[in-house]
Parts: structure tokens; C-alpha cells; sequence
């Protein structure tokens, strides 16, 4: 026997909520789970044996909502995230001592700006960027990814002038004279953000880029995470992920979900069957095609409630129903999984009814549609998202973070749920997965647990709809079973059970059983990936 944990509290997580005292690993899988005498048995000569002294042992946590290949970056980026950033000359100086450090000609990438945060805040301007960076492109990507802020000369060679017509929902953002102010909504950012990331590449080199992939792991490790699926992948992180996993520098799973050539564009290849390798090692996998509906900015495809029982949709779509349909038909005909990004009613619509149309069109038993966010369901979407077996891949830290976002919207719209209804939907029997959309949410899953349990917005200490509160075993599940099953991995990982693979998380203190207002006190301790210690603070 390789390994024995003795004298804790084992969340085991199976179909039982089982729980024990103490576990044995041999071979990197689990072989048995029981009292601490039992498991002590089994211990020989070369056992490493591990004392518990009372802590708790869950299934590695799986986060299968992540753009990890962005945070991968982080490092060699500028970081421009406010707070702590307080003012847009603190953004220039921050990127004025990057450009001042760079060779010319060289591209500067920063991560973070949020202009939205303060009241009175603004977007940050071309000019401005062209003043303190002056012989260097620049590429500033917002928090929530959906926005990006060039200067002149990454907007030249991104081909992007006065006379670039607005892509598809996107959005060239223009001055007084009518040339680019230097935002880029939505897929107007793909040129710039692929020629940026594209030179990261290039300019670091594979050992660098590695060693990249590698930290972020073991940021996530950390936490406790043992799997991830990257919730877009282009081109470019496909190739970032090929060189770590080249070079043994990605310890743990890494599911691909693929999207177009740039970060908004139509995964068309991926759906016609382009991407049919990206299984390429036990670390690295594939599979699963990732569409956007409906966008943050300026808003998401909504519908407005009005008091005499009519309604009209609003907003804007990445797709109408016909295009929609097509994507997901031909993904579904090639038993590529599908997964679709939905922030508001009209697009949980018509992601509904392209899913229901290819099973019309092709039954199939398992196909595992998933539905990213369902931020906004009402309640007679969310009978209907039982009814076709969909799967629901929720960010529940967002609760913690924008909670007041929820409310505002609800009461915008009049729809008829509330707001995040995650207890309605796990009362209506709907596989649930947990996960974070970091770096738009924070990573942390203790975040999202303290979410789930208390509701409540951590910088107004608002409660956003108490009566969805879940328990912190219930959410815990959604982030270790329920999210194995919406990668294929439930008979692989996701619970301690024999045969499975001894991915497991060591805590402080059981998360279940804390209160909610002391969940991010405690601590994860020790990660384990096939049996092997990983983590340890």
C-alpha cells in the first residue's frame, strides 16, 4: 500500500453521503475507505502514513467552469484589476512602466481594468495609451473578458480603423471624428487579444510558457482543485496547454472546451469536427464545444415582464435561432458535447430549443448538453431544462461578488424566478455543476460555498433571495460529483470510492459543518492528485 490517511473525517461524497474515518491508496487509486483501524491494517513497511488528527478529507474539487489559459498569462502581464487600482493614471503609470521596460515594437498585455467598478469612471482612451506607451502595442483585457483597450499601434495591426465595419455582435467604439476610441466590446476584441496572446507566446518561449501553465496549477492546487475544464479555448491556449503537457509540467486534468479561431467567434471548426484530436493525453482531453448566446456587454438577450402580461425581448444575441441550431446540430451529429454560454431569458430560449431540436433529430441517451450560467432562468425554463436532461454549469461566487446585479435585473425584467434559484433547481432534480469563470469570479471555492449557504454579497453584506440558501454538502457535491458528471469523469473521479483515482483535497475544518460566515476561515491543507502530495501549506 502506497498511502493510508487515518483518524479524520472522510466526505467520501458517493451516492450513500458516506463517511469515514480513513482511506488507503495504492497505485494512485483509491483501495479501500473505512474505520481507522481497518485502513491501519493494510499499512506495511513502505506505507507513508498520514495522522488526520481530525481533519477532513473530500474528492479533489472540480472546477468545470474556468478560463485558466487567461490566468495562465497573469504573470508576464501588466496587473491593471481595480481595486487595488484606484484611477486611470494609476492604469497609465502601470502600463507606462511596462512599456518603459520593453523592448520597441514589443507587445504589452495587462489584465483587469474595470472601468464599470466606480461611479464616475470612464473608459480609458487610445490617446492616453498612445502617450505613455508610444513605440509598443497595447492590449489591456477587462475583468470580465468581454472588453478590450488597444492604443493606435495594436490597432493598426489589428487592422482596425474608422473605416472596420462592427463585427457581429461587436462593437468598435468611436470618438468625435468618428475613428476607434480604442474599446473593443465584445467580438470586436478578437483581432487584438489574438495578436497579443500570439506574442506572449512567441516572445517567452516553451520552457516559459510551461512553467506559466504549471504555477497556475499550482495556484489551483492550492485550493484544492485537481481538474479544471477551460471554458474557451482557442487556438492559441490549445497550443500553451500541447507545450505543457510536452514537457510534464501539467499535473493535473485539463479539459478542453473549444470555441472559435478568436474568443467570440463561432466555434464553426469545432462543430464541422476540426478538433477531434484534443484527447491528447490522460492530462489533456477534449471533446466538448463551447458557444456563446448573448453577451455582457452592453447587455445580454433578455426579455422584459410587463405588469398586463405581455412581454418583449431585448438585448442582443451572438445568434439567431436558425444559426444556433446549426452549431449545435452539427456538434451533436459528430457526439461532440455541447455547452452554451446563457446570461439572460431569451437566450436560455433558444439554447433550449436548439438542444431540444438535435435531440428530435438524433436521440441520443447521454449527450450531456450543458447549459454555462443560466443566469437568469424563469421558472417555466427551469421545467424545461429537467425535462431534456440538461445539465446546469453555475458560478455561484457571482452571488458573492455582484449580488446586487441579481436584484437590479430581476427587477428590471419582472421574470418570475429568483434571483440565482439554485435551491429550485436542485429540488427539480437538475444535475448541477459547480465551478467559479475565474478570472471574472474569484477561484476560490470557499467563495462560492459561502455563497450557496449564505446569499450574501461580502461588500454590502446584502441577502439576495435567502429562500435559494442550499447546504454546504449539497454544494459541495455540485462541486466535485456533480461537476465530474458534466466532464464524463463520474466514474472517474468526483467521490472517494475504490477504483477511483485518490484525488482528494485535506481541509482544516469540514466545510459542511461550519458556519457560514467562518467557510473562508478555513483552510485547504494538502492536495493529493493520483495519490501523490501535490499541495501542502
Amino acid at each position: 500500500m502506497d498511502l493510508v490517511l487515518l483518524g479524520g473525517n472522510v466526505l467520501t461524497m458517493n451516492k450513500q453521503n458516506k463517511r469515514a474515518q480513513a482511506l488507503a491508496v495504492d497505485g494512485g487509486k483509491i483501495k479501500a475507505v473505512g474505520t481507522s483501524a481497518q485502513i491501519a491494517k493494510m499499512a506495511g513497511e513502505k506505507t507513508k502514513v498520514v495522522n488526520l488528527v481530525g481533519r477532513t478529507v473530500t474528492p479533489g474539487i472540480i472546477d468545470p467552469h474556468n478560463h485558466f489559459g487567461m490566468t495562465s498569462l497573469a504573470p508576464v502581464a501588466v496587473d491593471v484589476h481595480m481595486p487595488p487600482l484606484r484611477s486611470i493614471k494609476e492604469v497609465l503609470d502601470a502600463i507606462a512602466g511596462a512599456a518603459s521596460a520593453a523592448p520597441k515594437g514589443q507587445w504589452i498585455l495587462a489584465y483587469g481594468f474595470e472601468w464599470m467598478t466606480w461611479g464616475s469612471m470612464r473608459r480609458i482612451t487610445r490617446q492616453e495609451l498612445d502617450e505613455v506607451a508610444p513605440n509598443n502595442p497595447v492590449c489591456i483585457i477587462d475583468h470580465y473578458w468581454h472588453a478590450a483597450y488597444a492604443n493606435s499601434s495594436a490597432l493598426k495591426l489589428a487592422s482596425i480603423d474608422g473605416n472596420t465595419p462592427d463585427p457581429t455582435t461587436g462593437w468598435i467604439m468611436k470618438d468625435a471624428d468618428g475613428q476607434p476610441d480604442g474599446t473593443l466590446l465584445e467580438k470586436a476584441m478578437n483581432p487584438v487579444h489574438r495578436l497579443a496572446t500570439q506574442a506572449m507566446i512567441e516572445v517567452y518561449g516553451e520552457d516559459v510558457i510551461a512553467d506559466l501553465v504549471h504555477r497556475n496549477c499550482m495556484k489551483h492546487l492550492a485550493l484544492g482543485i485537481t481538474s479544471v475544464g477551460d471554458a474557451l479555448v482557442t487556438p492559441e491556449t490549445a497550443l500553451m496547454y500541447r507545450i505543457a503537457d510536452k514537457k510534464k509540467k501539467l499535473p493535473i486534468v485539463m479539459h478542453q472546451m473549444r470555441g472559435g479561431d478568436g474568443f467570440f467567434d463561432a466555434p464553426t471548426a469545432m462543430s464541422k469536427g476540426k478538433y477531434t484530436k484534443d484527447n491528447v493525453s490522460d492530462r489533456l482531453r477534449g471533446g466538448t464545444m463551447k458557444v456563446f448566446m448573448d453577451p455582457v456587454y452592453p447587455d445580454g438577450a433578455n426579455v422584459k415582464h410587463f405588469p398586463d402580461g405581455h412581454a418583449e425581448h431585448y438585448g442582443h444575441r451572438y445568434y439567431n435561432q436558425e444559426e444556433a441550431d446549426k452549431l449545435v446540430m452539427d456538434a451533436h451529429e459528430r457526439d461532440f458535447q455541447v455547452a452554451i454560454h446563457c446570461i439572460g431569458e431569451w437566450a436560455i430560449d433558444q439554447a433550449l430549443n436548439s438542444f431540444e431540436k438535435a435531440l428530435k433529430k438524433k436521440p441520443k441517451s447521454d449527450p450531456r448538453f450543458r447549459i454555462e450560467h443560466l443566469t437568469f432562468p424563469s421558472k417555466a425554463q427551469i421545467k424545461r431544462v429537467k425535462s431534456l436532461g440538461i445539465i446546469v454549469s453555475h458560478q455561484p461566487a457571482f452571488l458573492s461578488t455582484i449580488g446586487e446585479f441579481f436584484t437590479t435585473h430581476k427587477a428590471d425584467t419582472g421574470i418570475d424566478a429568483d434571483e440565482y434559484p439554485i435551491a429550485d433547481l436542485l429540488a427539480a432534480g437538475i444535475p448541477m455543476a459547480c465551478g467559479s469563470d475565474y478570472p471574472c469570479a474569484p477561484v476560490d471555492p470557499r467563495l462560492g460555498l459561502h455563497a450557496l449557504t449564505s446569499r450574501k454579497q461580502i461588500s454590502t453584506g446584502q441577502t439576495i433571495a435567502p429562500q435559494q440558501a442550499i447546504s454546504a454538502y449539497d454544494g459541495l457535491k455540485m462541486y466535485t460529483m456533480g461537476s465530474a458528471a458534466a466532464m464524463f469523469r463520474e466514474t472517474e473521479v468526483g467521490s472517494i470510492e475504490v477504483g477511483k483515482r485518490a484525488d482528494m483535497a485535506v481541509w482544516s475544518h469540514d466545510p459542511t459543518a461550519v458556519d457560514p460566515s467562518y467557510m473562508l476561515d478555513i483552510e485547504v491543507q494538502q492536495t493529493y492528485v493520483d495519490g501523490k502530495l501535490l499541495y501542502q501549506k
